[in-house]
């Protein structure tokens, strides 16, 4: 091979060797591009995802709502290469954030099941140390037409309860002669604040000693400090049943009212509306049943629970009442 055509050979495999370079720049290029269109579709991937799982948390508890866009606005702006990519993949939803009022109550939504324990203020069976209830007694099931005998329906929040230890004697003849018996009762006050009156002679405002000798230790059906209630209370004399005979010791009951029926949950205030016994029938008929997820005594005349929306159940507990 002579020089000229050597130069030549030399000259070919530059300029391959060139153009080739030029062909793995454009290839690099591309490449370079492509990975930095799919980091970003991945990022943007991602980031729909964490929004997702933190959008999840808040529509639980009600801070967020749901607000699908239409065909004619774009939730996210997205470059055209991922635009591209992700053509079929489905556009999230836009989550906005709900305004709430925290002293507006609001209703469970009708679709969700209704917990006792996420409804009511406590799920606890009060502590009760010195009380001591009959060991047995007949219970007669609660009837609405027993609201005829109360002195009045009161809604109020319990600021206390507490035990009452009385001692008296009385006289006796039944074992011997001018004998005498020891009594050592006990009986349970709470302190109601007054917020509603649906009958009787009390003021809003008006705190109010309830004593009651029966009293249900039991996480549902037990009245607890903090919460609530539409309670019916009577009156009495604030006297001892055997109050005729007694010789020394205490002479009568700290408070003169009492809990109507003391055997079955008081109608507890929750938000937006009411925990009710089903033997409350005309206050509870139609309403969502409550499903009860918490241990408790399981009472032969137990009733199941029912939540009553707030505008109902004023308007049924004022009708019950002017029937009576």
């Amino acid at each position: 091979m002579n020089n000229v055509d050597l130069s030549n050979a030399i000259s070919g495999i530059s300029k391959a060797f060139i153009a080739e370079s030029d062909d793995l720049d454009l290839i690099a290029a591309d490449f370079r591009k492509e990975k930095s269109r799919k980091v970003r579709l991945a990022a943007l991937t991602l980031c729909i995802v964490f929004t997702g799982a933190g959008a999840a948390g808040l529509f639980q508890s009600g801070l967020l709502t749901k607000n699908t866009p239409s065909s004619e606005e774009s939730p996210i702006s997205v470059s055209s290469d991922a635009q591209a990519v992700s053509s079929s993949e489905p556009e999230p939803e836009v989550t906005t954030l709900a305004t709430t009022n925290p002293d507006e109550s609001s209703s469970p939504d009708e679709d969700e099941p209704l917990y006792y324990s996420e409804l009511v203020g406590s799920t606890e069976a009060p502590e009760l140390e010195g009380y001591s209830a009959d060991a047995s007694f007949d219970i007669i099931a609660f009837d609405e037409g027993m609201l005829k005998d109360s002195a009045a329906v009161i809604e109020g929040e319990v600021l206390d309860i507490w035990v009452n230890q009385y001692e008296y004697t009385t006289a006796c003849d039944k074992f011997e002669p001018g004998g005498v018996l020891y009594h050592k009762p006990t009986s349970v006050s709470y302190k109601i604040k007054v917020n509603k009156i649906y009958s009787g002679n009390f003021n809003a405002g008006d705190e109010v000693t309830v004593e009651d000798f029966s009293f249900v230790c039991d996480s549902i059906v037990s009245i607890k400090k903090g919460s609530s209630y539409v309670i019916p209370i009577g009156k009495g004399d604030g006297r001892f049943y055997e109050s005729d005979k007694i010789l020394s010791g205490d002479k009568g009951l700290k408070s003169c009212y009492f809990t109507l029926y003391q055997f079955h949950p008081q109608i507890e205030r929750v938000s937006g509306g009411y925990v009710v016994p089903g033997d409350w029938e005309s206050v509870s008929a139609g309403c969502k049943e409550v499903i009860i997820d918490t241990e408790h005594t399981d009472l032969p005349y137990s009733q199941p629970l029912y939540f009553v929306p707030e505008d109902e159940f004023a308007d049924r507990m004022s009708r019950l009442l002017q029937s009576r």
